[in-house]
């Protein structure tokens, strides 16, 4: 599917729990750079079929980084928006954001298994996700969860 709409997909996932059953996350690696980020432009795809229809949301992967600004302290704040797309440190972020054309901008932070960071009270956020647990071919797991296989 990402490869109809984006192009580039040189591998596509879903992430499963030990059990391999399907969490509700997956993993799309493209090829070019192009691809990468019409897909996050796009942010949501809907997925229509027979049987259901499912709206996906599209997450850059987030890793850890520093701050694209200062450069000096680490950059859990990650602007998704194209007209910024880089790592904040949170005062990087507040006083970039702080512009009133890119005020509306939310920042995405990984998530870290076991480690809650710090947020600023005033800011709605988004989470990201970052899984190392192994995944499942994506046609495999769709059609098995779906009940699509013949």
């Amino acid at each position: 599917i990402f490869n109809d709409l984006f192009g580039g997909v040189v591998y596509a996932g879903i992430d499963t729990d030990r059990h391999k059953y399907p969490i509700g996350s997956g993993r799309v690696t493209f090829s070019n750079a192009k691809s990468y980020m019409k897909a996050v432009a796009a942010a949501f795809i809907e997925i229509k079929t027979l049987k259901f229809t499912k709206k996906v949301q599209v997450d850059p992967y987030l890793e850890d980084a520093l701050c694209s600004n200062c450069l000096l302290k680490q950059g859990p704040y990650f602007c998704r928006d194209l007209s910024c797309f880089k790592y904040y440190c949170r005062y990087c972020w507040e006083l970039q954001h702080s512009l009133e054309v890119i005020r509306h901008h939310k920042p995405l932070m990984r998530n870290i298994r076991g480690l809650t960071r710090a947020r600023t009270n005033h800011h709605d956020y988004n989470v990201g996700r970052f899984r190392q647990d192994p995944v499942r071919d994506l046609a495999e797991q769709f059609g098995q969860t779906f009940g699509l296989q013949g």
